[in-house]
């Protein structure tokens, strides 16, 4: 029962998941590390297939922020795909992009055409973790939109660039007046990224249409979403889902 393999390689964590007939049946998380050499990362793919029983997949896709290693998975993935693997290169695969092309990142873009596929309506993007991006799309065209530091550099920022503050793991905590410094660098780490995403996602509805749908995800998706004040679509699998369209509007223009 061979699939799609999809993977996304980002600047924390590598993303791969397994699908076949619209469902994922595996999904995996590789820390990103550049030290790894192709036979390291194909020995760690190959061995997750085999975890699953499988040993070849029909097709596999890859979008990637990482150029160094972006040829390593494109080698890594061609020795277990029955199909020469594909990369994604914004624009096309049904969404268009308003925004130069080579500067778009292609985890953003990925995720772009993931929201507008699930709503197909004006919607705002949002992604948090490493960084935190805030992007619109409109009638089926990537706009463009906000890229901002996640709360982990928040906190390096604060230690690094002072010589008494500590550095803490980030969190989002219930006060806003800090009783103590690791108190006072929660609340302002915390509760200062939740507002900066409601603000930033405030100023692009008023710019694209309030009744545009929220889609969230990212590592701190779960964590953010409470906070926020107001509905928000919740898609941990955004990325991968976008890599599975993008699939699949290559699949359907290649038998076309």
């Amino acid at each position: 029962m061979p699939g799609l393999l999809a993977i996304d390689i980002g600047n924390t964590h590598i993303k791969i998941g397994l699908t076949h007939g619209g469902q994922w049946l595996e999904e995996w998380r590789l820390a990103t590390d550049l030290r790894r050499t192709p036979d390291e990362y194909r020995l760690f793919v190959r061995g997750l297939l085999m975890e699953s029983h499988i040993e070849s997949v029909d097709r596999a896709i890859v979008a990637s922020v990482v150029p160094i290693l972006t040829p390593f998975f494109l080698r890594v993935v061609e020795s277990v795909s029955l199909a020469l693997p594909m990369e994604v290169v914004p624009p096309g695969y049904g969404l268009q992009v308003d925004y130069p092309p080579e500067n778009l990142g292609a985890d953003r873009f990925v995720n772009a055409l993931a929201a507008w596929q699930l709503t197909r309506k004006s919607v705002v993007v949002v992604d948090v973790g490493t960084t935190a991006t805030v992007d619109a799309v409109v009638d089926g065209v990537f706009l463009g939109g906000a890229i901002a530091p996640g709360p982990h550099f928040f906190t390096q920022a604060l230690a690094q660039g002072t010589a008494r503050l500590p550095h803490i793991t980030p969190a989002i905590e219930p006060w806003f007046i800090g009783k103590n410094t690791e108190q006072a660098i929660l609340a302002g780490v915390g509760q200062g990224f939740v507002g900066m995403v409601k603000e930033l996602v405030a100023r692009t509805r008023a710019d694209i249409g309030q009744d545009a749908e929220v889609v969230l995800t990212g590592g701190w998706s779960q964590r953010v979403a409470p906070h926020l004040g107001f509905p928000v679509r919740l898609e941990p699998r955004l990325t991968l889902e976008g890599l599975r369209y993008a699939d699949q509007w290559l699949h359907s223009h290649s038998m076309g």
